[in-house]
Order: structure tokens, then sequence, then C-alpha cells
């Protein structure tokens, strides 16, 4: 993705987040602050984007779109759902054990930096310049009476994450830190990735905890690989970390962290499944994880 240039995979995480939980069985799986977040954010974004937002009302388009979607990339839907329910429930579990501070890689059109800052954490998002500006405008337009998080647009590698965080007057390097990184790493040379866990640790007197996502995309079939990396490629991105997961985990390990809970597709299906009615599968090959 370009710096001056909008995260259509960022954008399409929101859509189908926001179609999914038009659905009760998927609605009743967050609050209806977050469902308002994504109800909100999808008419924000530029036509025919925006579009989705009217059409996904429908029960006939959303079962057109679900089918649709699962014919391509089975599991792809539910994994949106599991990225964000797991992430929410692992971040406030770290809260709960005296975290105070949220930095958020690549934010795109999340919502956690909003919800925590709410709650009155030190909440810090960094993103591309176009990005960035797109949810300085989403926070002024439907959410101008709320506490806002931190923007900082910057450009990852051209910007030192270092010097980013060393230099930022919002940022606290004493206070206990969690940094969430969905879908982050994937976009990003494992020289790059090296570099910023090791700035990562060098920056804070306690070094942060880590929430992330990794797709091992040696675990997929050969036909929905391709799938996934040409359905990146047509919205000018580019999966450039294409490690399974023990080379993730050792690239991590060799940097400081080491993954202390994680949840394969097949745990996170069984688990959701517990929770809620679905026949739809879970896509392989997806992993979320804590990293201390």
């Amino acid at each position: 993705m370009k710096a001056d240039q909008l995260s259509h995979t960022a954008a399409f995480v929101a859509i189908k987040f926001y179609g999914l939980t038009r659905i009760p069985s998927f609605r009743r799986m967050f609050d209806e602050q977050t469902i308002t977040f994504y109800e909100n954010l999808v008419q924000t974004l530029p036509g025919p984007l925006r579009y989705y937002h009217f059409w996904l009302k429908y029960r006939l388009i959303r079962k057109l779109y679900i089918w649709s979607e699962e014919l391509l990339l089975p599991g792809d839907l539910l994994h949106i759902l599991a990225r964000k329910w797991y992430l929410q429930r692992m971040c406030d579990q770290l809260i709960a054990e005296g975290y105070k501070q949220v930095l958020v890689l690549g934010a795109g059109f999340d919502h956690l930096a909003h919800r925590y800052a709410n709650m009155g954490l030190s909440c810090i998002e960094f993103d591309a310049p176009y990005m960035a500006e797109q949810k300085h405008s989403f926070y002024r337009n439907y959410y101008p009476d709320s506490k806002h998080p931190t923007i900082c647009s910057a450009f990852l590698p051209e910007h030192r994450l270092e010097d980013l965080l060393r230099d930022h007057a919002d940022i606290d390097p004493v206070k206990k830190t969690i940094v969430l990184a969905e879908g982050f790493f994937d976009y990003l040379e494992g020289g790059t990735i090296r570099d910023i866990l090791q700035q990562l640790q060098a920056s804070f007197k306690t070094p942060p905890a880590l929430l992330s996502t990794h797709f091992a995309l040696d675990e997929l079939p050969v036909v929905h690989q391709w799938v996934f990396k040409s359905s990146v490629r047509m919205v000018g991105e580019r999966l450039k970390f294409r490690a399974s997961m023990n080379s993730f985990r050792q690239l991590l390990a060799d940097n400081g962290y080491r993954i202390t809970h994680s949840l394969d597709s097949r745990a996170l299906a069984e688990d959701l499944k517990t929770n809620i009615d679905t026949k739809l599968p879970l896509l392989k090959g997806f992993y979320i994880f804590r990293a201390e």
C-alpha cells in the first residue's frame, strides 16, 4: 500500500464485519458501541465502497455476498469476527493485569483504540498518512464529543518506529503498554519486522505485550493461497511476509518475544461454535497470539 491511498483490505474488513453483524447471532457477540462504530464507519468510505452500507441491510443480498465469499475463500468471513472478538478479549485481559497504554500499529479502521481511549487509557494509532486523515475525519464527524485516540501519521519502514515513539509527547515509555498489530506484519518484509520488534523492546522500560495475528499461507490449499494473494494484489496491496507459523514464532523469539498464548484456526472455530450457532468454516492457517 502507498502512503497516499486507501487500504482496501482494511475497508473490506470493516465492510465484512458490518455485514455479518446484521445477523442476530453474530451481532450478540459485540456491544452496541462496537456495532455502531462500524455502521458509522462504512458510511464514510469512498464510493462505491460506501454503498455496501445500504445493500448489506438486506437479507437476500447478505446471503448472496456470503455465498460468493465462501465460494472463493472458505472461512474468510468468520475469521473477521474471530479476530475482532478475540483481540478485544485478549486486550481486556491485559488491561485487567494493569496495562495502561495502547499502541495500534497499522490501525486501519479498527475500533479498539477508540474503545480504550473512552475507558481512560492512553491510546495512540499509527497509520499511513491517507488512512490517518480518514480516521481523523471520521472521529471529528461521528464522535465530536468523545475522547479520541492520538493518531500518528507514519509510513514504515521509511519512518523509524523508534524515533516516532521517542519523539511523540503522548507516549509514556514507563507505562505498561499493549501493542496491537492486527494484520500488520503480513505486509512487511521479514527484516522490517525484525527491526520493529527490536525497536519496541528498546523503547519502553518494560517491553510491551504484543497482540497480533498471522496468516500461515502454507497451511491453505494451493488454490486458496492463490485466491488470497490475488485478492490482495487486485486492490493494490501485497503480502510480503509469507512465513510459516513456526518461522514467525522463531523470528519473535530471536527478537525478545515469546508467544505465551496462541489460537490456531481449529481452536478458534471450536471455541466460537460454543458461543454462536453457525455453519460457516474458519479460514485455515489463521492465528491470533499474545507474546511478551
